[in-house]
């Protein structure tokens, strides 16, 4: 199996977060306190190693954590879920509730 470059995988995932947005790349690069070129070379693959700063900025700019940014989007499900009787709780105070931007 082909290992993918990280900076390809990146981008990839910059993708599909700002096409889940509807966003186009200026306004992606907008939310995330970027420039347009830069964001432009991070979604494509050329520009590698994003510093510690960038990666806060456009994982802020989504709504996310870094860890959130950098992880794999779920895998597909291959069969339906069971139904869950869940309570209603909310959440523990304190506890901030992740919400993506867009």
């Amino acid at each position: 199996m082909e290992q993918k470059s990280a900076s390809i995988t990146f981008g990839k995932r910059l993708r599909e977060l700002r096409q889940a947005c509807r966003w186009t790349q200026e306004k992606a690069a907008e939310a995330c306190g970027i420039g347009y070129k830069l964001y432009q070379l991070y979604e494509l693959g050329i520009k590698r190693n994003p510093g510690l700063v960038t990666l806060e900025k456009i994982a802020r700019g989504f709504g996310l954590g870094i860890h959130e940014l950098l992880a794999p989007p779920p895998l597909p499900r291959t069969r339906p879920r069971k139904p869950f009787a869940a309570s209603k709780a909310k959440p523990e105070p304190g506890k901030r509730q992740a919400r993506r931007k867009c």
